[in-house]
């Protein structure tokens, strides 16, 4: 049986009604247990907080929800039957010198792309990495999108953070790894030319349940471009070719791994990069590139 509302409300009720003190664990597990345990665990957690404050002595229940009144019920369905107050809209991303201006939206899945509050260290996900800066220094700067998901390139002025969010009930997010601007410390968004590539590495798609191919898992190529750079074209030595998503001045391209090594690891072909005005000229060629995997080394390593 299901959880209600108005059993729970009024179970609190005539417990409050006793008006002495008990144990509050032991009330919330009475509640729980006349009313069934089939709700989600934010109702659970929600009870054992009132009922600890009810064993401090009587306390007036009320604003309890009314079972009626689910009025998200039918947009969100991971609602839990509680009327929530709207989530206040994101501030604007404040202007970065050299970086592309982001959207409201566009600044939550910066956000969302580092949880921890910034990069992290290339081997553990929980560890932040403080001298790689915070995510309110990183803005959205282009991003490669296929039927699997997507690869945004972040970057502040220090350097580059690759973000493949997570597909809800199917994939695990990567690591938000830090990339000084051309591998090098301090990192700057200056360079000579109209091209340069700063990462030709890999991003993994890491499935809930895995089918017998294992996890996705992308060459991904990106970098920045001068402003008359107007397209640019991503051809790898595997035979695999496609035009980079070029936005502001910044790019980043990814395709799926197709040739493998044994049942897990891949062979990650050279690439050549090229860049074209907007006539269709060539402006600049990046031939053979390899081993520019993204990532920095922190004081530990």
């Amino acid at each position: 049986m299901a959880v209600d509302e108005r059993t729970i409300g009024d179970g609190l009720r005539r417990l409050a009604g006793r008006a002495e003190p008990v144990d509050g664990e032991m009330m919330a597990a009475l509640v729980l247990r006349s009313a069934g345990r089939r709700r989600r665990t934010g109702w659970a957690v929600g009870v054992a907080g009132t009922a600890a404050a009810l064993a401090f002595g009587a306390v007036a229940v009320t604003n309890l929800p009314d079972p009626a009144d689910r009025t998200a019920a039918e947009v969100d369905p991971t609602f839990t039957g509680l009327t929530l107050p709207p989530t206040p809209p994101l501030a604007t991303a404040p202007p970065i010198e050299g970086l592309p201006a982001n959207t409201p939206e566009q600044f939550r899945q910066v956000r969302d792309c580092m949880p921890q509050g910034g990069p992290v260290h290339g081997m553990d996900g929980e560890r932040r990495v403080p001298q790689h800066g915070v995510a309110e220094d990183f803005r959205l700067l282009a991003e490669s999108r296929d039927k699997l998901g997507v690869t945004q390139l972040m970057g502040s002025r220090k350097g580059l953070v690759l973000c493949t969010p997570g597909v809800l009930d199917v994939s695990y997010p990567e690591r938000p790894i830090f990339t000084y601007w051309g591998h090098e410390e301090p990192g700057s968004l200056a360079f000579d030319g109209p091209l340069t590539v700063d990462v030709h590495g890999t991003q993994m798609q890491s499935e809930v349940n895995p089918g017998t191919d294992g996890d996705p898992s992308f060459m991904v190529v990106a970098g920045r471009a001068a402003e008359r750079v107007r397209r640019v074209e991503i051809a790898w030595a595997s035979g695999q070719r496609m035009e980079a998503s070029l936005t502001g001045g910044f790019f980043v391209a990814r395709t799926r791994v197709t040739e493998r090594i044994g049942s897990k690891g891949f062979r990650l072909p050279k690439v050549d990069v090229t860049a074209y005005d907007a006539d269709g000229k060539v402006l600049d060629v990046r031939k053979g590139l390899e081993n520019l995997y993204p990532g920095a080394l922190d004081v530990d390593d």
